[in-house]
């Protein structure tokens, strides 16, 4: 008996427990990365002036930078792959709702948008989870989208759930 071929998942919409753990990576990477370039920066700083980079007006100043740095990690990832390196590791890409690749425009409304997504007790990110295509409220105004997208490599369901697809098409009335 020969087994049906498993079905692949390229191109359709991703759903909120991969784009969850690829915004986790993300998170991860833009605090790791702001934290070892502030430490880098005062380390250098102190080492070649007498400044110091901790004052009254530190936290304003950082918590800017540190805003600036994360739209740039984001903004300039999408802009250049359509994925930022969390995306990339889940197998996830970007695209516009018609499903071409986003222009820098698109990027830039995304990315700028995407704290809306997240204010009032992320609201607009439960989107992700109601609605038909899983796009969170920052997708809608940028009229773009989320897909697995494993490039040449082709994202396949597990074999089980293949099988049970497979099964339920078959059981059902043809048109």
């Amino acid at each position: 008996m020969t087994r049906p071929a498993r079905r692949s998942v390229s191109g359709h919409y991703a759903g909120a427990i991969s784009r969850a753990a690829a915004a986790a990576i993300d998170g991860l990477l833009i605090a790791g990365l702001y934290t070892l370039g502030v430490a880098g920066f005062g380390f250098l700083l102190a080492t070649f002036t007498s400044m110091s980079i901790t004052d009254d007006r530190s936290s304003l100043l950082g918590l800017a930078a540190f805003a600036i740095w994360a739209f740039s990690y984001v903004f300039i990832s999408l802009a250049i792959t359509g994925r930022t390196i969390g995306k990339g590791l889940a197998g996830l890409r970007v695209v516009r709702s018609d499903g071409t690749a986003p222009g820098v425009r698109t990027v830039f409304v995304r990315t700028l948008v995407f704290p809306l997504s997240v204010m009032f007790f992320g609201i607009g990110l439960l989107l992700i989870v109601f609605q038909r295509e899983h796009r969170a409220f920052h997708d809608l105004i940028a009229k773009t989208c989320v897909v697995y997208d494993w490039g040449d490599r082709s994202a396949e369901m597990p074999g089980p759930l293949s099988d049970f697809l497979n099964r339920a098409q078959s059981d059902s009335p043809q048109r």
